[in-house]
């Protein structure tokens, strides 16, 4: 379920961006996940990959201010298309299963705690540096979706402060957040019924696909204004 995980919110902030501002969306996704993520990494917490996440937290929260100053110095027009792009990308190096493939773990752990900082607060689609990262290491499916799922509270645990802080939290953010709360807890108790039920192959199938096809809609709507 780990790719689901990543996927949700790269095609719920690329989607949600389309009818409001990004920073709406990525606020609004943010608190609606937030607390869910909480619960998810509680649950999975003995599976975490200790030596990664010691590695990727401090550097996520480095970031995390960066992305903040981005959001709020480019346009929407500009935020839509770092959305589009990022998906595209994400959508690309795990269907091709990149791998960065070196020897300095640390050093990518890093790098990728950093970008993912940057990217929770300017377009909420943190998840794919930490999945190349983790797919880099070679972990277990049970740590690769434990440690994923503790990054992403460890990443809200801060983000959501910094958007209140940042007055970056609006109503619009909060509706998103309160009309979206039901529909997410309602998704991962369905998802987790369903999807464990399909075929691995097929369902990696079915989220790339759904990601490439979010990813264009966001990147052909910030083309088109």
């Amino acid at each position: 379920m780990s790719l689901s995980e990543a996927g949700f919110t790269l095609i719920s902030v690329s989607l949600i961006s389309l009818v409001v501002s990004p920073t709406d969306a990525v606020v609004g996704q943010t608190l609606a996940a937030g607390a869910m993520s909480f619960v998810m990494a509680w649950q999975l917490w003995d599976d975490r990959d200790r030596d990664m996440l010691r590695s990727v937290i401090p550097a996520s929260v480095v970031g995390m201010p960066i992305g903040v100053v981005i959001a709020k110095s480019v346009s929407d027009r500009a935020l839509r298309f770092g959305v589009g792009a990022c998906v595209l990308v994400a959508a690309a190096a795990i269907a091709t299963g990149y791998k960065i493939r070196t020897k300095n773990q640390s050093v990518v752990d890093r790098v990728a705690g950093f970008v993912s900082g940057l990217l929770v607060t300017s377009t909420g689609t943190n998840g794919p540096p930490l999945v190349i990262a983790l797919a880099d290491r070679g972990v277990s499916p049970a740590a690769f979706r434990a440690t994923l799922q503790v990054a992403f509270a460890a990443a809200n645990l801060v983000s959501i402060p910094l958007f209140f802080a940042s007055g970056q939290v609006s109503s619009a953010g909060i509706r998103i957040a309160l009309i979206g709360l039901i529909p997410t807890v309602a998704g991962r108790i369905v998802g987790e019924r369903v999807f464990a039920s399909l075929d691995p192959s097929r369902f990696r199938r079915i989220v790339l696909v759904m990601l490439f096809a979010a990813g264009t809609v966001a990147l052909t709507k910030a083309i088109l204004g």
